[in-house]
């Protein structure tokens, strides 16, 4: 059965395919980086805050003390998250615009997600109503929200066969047997990351400061970080098992790049796993906490090219992104990679000077 695929757009791309390939998984993995502990940073700010007995419990004043971040970090992972949407457009364009004209208003919807949770993060930060985190958990919600409709929108991406049905409500968007364990393993992503970036800036501040705020957010930061970490392992197999029988077969043992990147990332997440069930005080023990973050950036980097691989595996028999016309325009590439280094240098000194500001006392 063909899939109601679009007809291909016959301009030729201004570079080779794999530029913008590798673009694509370059300006993601900055995205993901971001969005984690913006998602993930809400989440437990907003559960502790939620749960904390008085204004002056330490869950109030994490959640204080996460809303004079979360600004700069939302708009971090909306401003790197232009550059990756752009690049599956171009890849993916067949695939992306029909998935998400399928969902149109629900589609649509982010936008008023994200400036509605944008605004809630300021009301929560200048304590508009009070010290209680209802703005917060609001963004919060808001948050779990669009990653709901993002996970969906790429699962429609990836399953074309199921348009048909999709368009006349003969299933329902959600009804891929992935749909739930996809969605799971972006949440506690998120929460696990969010975790090991507390434990860390928590962990290093408290060995300036003598303030005891900060070896309990290390503390609360690792034990996210730790059943996040858990539950997510628990939930790839899950994932795994949910995948098509011939994606199963092709990254257990039917190819062999993409079963030794499956075990890579596997082993790294369970490497992350033992090093964060290993450290009891993060404050004493900063070298193992600055250790776990650096072997979850790695596991990031594995899971984001598996990623991309899972989705060459299900959309090969419909479209191969190689075969995309091109003819390059060196005079533009060359003015596009010069701006594409410039603005990610401006990023990081942008987020350079965030973080001296939060470090000041």
């Amino acid at each position: 059965m063909n899939p109601p695929l679009p007809a291909l757009d016959p301009t030729p791309l201004p570079a080779p395919v794999w530029l913008f390939h590798l673009l694509l998984l370059v300006t993601f993995l900055v995205h993901v980086l971001f969005m984690n502990v913006s998602l993930g940073g809400t989440l437990i700010a907003s559960v502790h805050g939620l749960l904390a007995p008085g204004a002056n419990a330490p869950g109030r004043r994490l959640v204080r003390w996460m809303t004079g971040m979360l600004p700069a970090s939302i708009s971090f992972t909306i401003t790197t998250g232009v550059a990756p949407l752009l690049f599956i457009q171009v890849l993916y364009g067949q695939l992306f615009y029909s998935a998400t004209v399928l969902v149109g208003w629900c589609w649509l919807t982010l936008l008023v997600l994200l400036v509605a949770a944008y605004y809630a993060v300021y009301l929560q930060k200048h304590e508009v109503g009070g010290t209680i985190p209802a703005w917060l958990a609001m963004a919060a919600l808001a948050f779990v929200t669009v990653a709901g409709i993002q996970t969906m929108v790429n699962v429609l991406q990836l399953t074309p066969l199921r348009w048909l049905a999709v368009a006349t409500r003969a299933e329902s968007p959600l009804a891929d047997p992935t749909m739930l364990p996809r969605y799971l393993h972006f949440l506690l992503g998120a929460c696990a990351v969010a975790g090991v970036f507390l434990a860390h800036v928590g962990a290093e501040r408290a060995a300036k400061d003598p303030d005891p705020f900060y070896p309990w957010i290390a503390r609360v930061g690792l034990r996210w970080a730790l059943a996040a970490t858990a539950l997510q392992v628990a939930d790839g197999f899950w994932l795994f098992f949910r995948l098509p029988g011939p994606l199963q077969t092709r990254l257990m043992g039917g190819g062999a790049g993409e079963t030794v990147l499956l075990v890579t990332g596997m082993g790294l997440g369970l490497v992350l796993l033992i090093l964060l069930s290993r450290i009891q005080e993060p404050v004493r023990e900063r070298g193992l906490v600055r250790s776990a973050g650096a072997v979850l950036g790695l596991t990031l980097l594995a899971m984001v090219i598996l990623r991309d691989v899972v989705r060459g595996l299900y959309l090969g028999p419909f479209i191969r992104i190689h075969e995309l016309p091109a003819r390059t325009q060196l005079d533009l590439l060359l003015l596009f990679l010069v701006v594409f280094v410039l603005g990610l240098a401006t990023v990081a000194w942008m987020l350079r000077a965030v973080v001296r500001e939060q470090q000041r006392p």
